[in-house]
This record gives structure tokens, sequence and C-alpha cells, in this order.
């Protein structure tokens, strides 16, 4: 791939999800797009390029497979004991609505689900996770709830027992969320760089996490007007280790690092 034919992938891509791919991904991007020319017998990629401008189809393929969708259960587990901790003992009354909004396979909104479950329903306060991702193909995959046993390990041994069933058969070496959990949990597709539509509602705490990092600043700013609409007074924001929005927003507060209130700054 031509530096030339990299950037008009890399714009295209830029236009459609923000993210902002840079002359070193360029390996990166080839690697994951080679089985793409494969299967449409093309001989290079500018030819893919004209295929993904003349089909939104192929576009969005494009999208979910270069797409980064590393996950784990309790990532970030100071997040999970935050809340379990700061915030849930603080809710008497009302639903509580959580937004994994970049949910990849759903192993994080699954995570908060079970949280919720344990210090919640035993008092009567309704709940619910909405996930979203750009990926369609991982949508998919977390609204299934079927996940690979060895990511078993990352997940507490009581949380394990009261909501995960072991495979067999065909999902032999796999586990899957139990019925309950997984009523609990919607995933949908969604563009964090377009407006989020109305009826995903608006949330009591939003879960933003490893997913700046692949933006530029001008990006992370819409991204984050975005995403805050939807975050209701004095709602918590939660971003990931290696992220800071400090110079890109005033619409939060600091709590602590990689945690945040909505309220303006005093």
């Amino acid at each position: 791939m031509t530096s030339h034919t990299f950037e008009k992938l890399a714009a295209l891509v830029k236009t459609h999800s923000g993210i902002h791919l840079t002359e070193a991904k360029r390996q990166l991007v080839v690697g994951r797009l080679a089985k793409r020319l494969r299967h449409h017998n093309l001989e290079n990629f500018d030819r893919y390029y004209e295929v993904c401008t003349s089909s939104p189809d192929e576009l969005q393929i494009m999208i979910n497979t270069i797409t980064t969708n590393e996950t784990s259960f309790f990532r970030e587990q100071h997040h999970f004991t935050y809340m379990r901790t700061h915030i849930l003992p603080h809710i008497k009354t009302g639903h509580l609505r959580v937004w994994s909004a970049a949910a990849s396979i759903g192993a994080e909104a699954y995570s908060i689900a079970m949280v919720l479950d344990e210090i919640l329903t035993p008092h009567a306060i309704t709940w619910e996770v909405i996930g979203t991702d750009i990926n369609t193909d991982v949508v998919d995959q977390a609204n299934e709830g079927l996940f690979p046993m060895r990511f078993a390990e990352q997940i507490p041994l009581e949380y394990l027992k009261a909501y995960c069933l072991q495979g067999v058969d065909t999902h032999e070496g796999e586990f899957i969320i139990d019925d309950y959990l997984r009523s609990k949990v919607h995933f949908e597709v969604a563009n964090l760089m377009e407006p989020i539509p109305n009826d995903l509602g608006r949330f009591d705490i939003i879960f933003l996490r490893n997913m700046l990092i692949y933006f530029d600043n001008p990006a992370k700013e819409h991204i984050l007007k975005n995403v805050l609409k939807t975050l209701k007074p004095n709602g918590m924001l939660f971003i990931g280790h290696a992220e800071s929005i400090g110079h890109l927003t005033d619409e939060v507060t600091q709590i602590k690092p990689t945690i945040y209130r909505k309220g303006a700054r005093s």
C-alpha cells in the first residue's frame, strides 16, 4: 500500500468513524485488510478504496476489520470498586441507567451488570445497562453473551457462579452469561462521532474507557460533547487510565484520576 493510498483510506475511516490512523498504523491496516482484497479478488488497495467508497456495506466491514476490540471483564478494577462503594450505596429509589459507550464484545457491560445486580437488586432498585459500539460484529457477539473460557479467570468466583454457565457440545471451551443478566443488558450499534439517538435516553453513569486514545483532540472534543449530553446532572463518567479530558471539556469535574462528575468546575 502506497502512502497516498493509505492517506485516502485513513481519511475515509476518519470521516466515517472519527478514528485517527497515523502512518505508524499503515502495516497494521495492510495486514488486517489483506483478506478483504482476496475476498473481492482485487489486485491493489486503490481498487479496494473504490469498493469502499461505492459500497456502504464494505465500508462498514472495513471499519469492523480495523477497529481494535481489546477488552476484559473488570478491567481497571478500581472503577468498579468506586462504583460499589461511593455511588451505588447512595441510590435509594428510581431506575439506574448505565452506558458502556465503547462496549466491544460486552465484557465491560456485563461486569457493570454483575455489580449493579449485587448491590441494587436486593433493595428493589431497578437498573439497566446499555452497551454500544461502532463495530457491528462485536455488537452481535455482545448480545449473544458468549465468551471463550479464558475470560472466566477475570471474573470473581462469586459472580462466575451466579451469572455464568459453562458451554457444552458445540460451545465446549466457552461460557455464556445467563438469561437473567442478559435480559438486563442491551447492545446496539452507535457512532459516537454522530449525534446520539434520542431513544438511547439519559444516563446516571457512563463508562467511556480506552477509546479516546484512538482519536485526535478535535474528535475527542466532539465525542465528549455528544456523550455528555446524555449524562444527567451530577452523573458520573469513567475514562481509561491512559486518557485525560481536563483540557477538552469544562462540563465535568474530576473527582479522582479517570473519575468525573457532571457539573461546572468551581
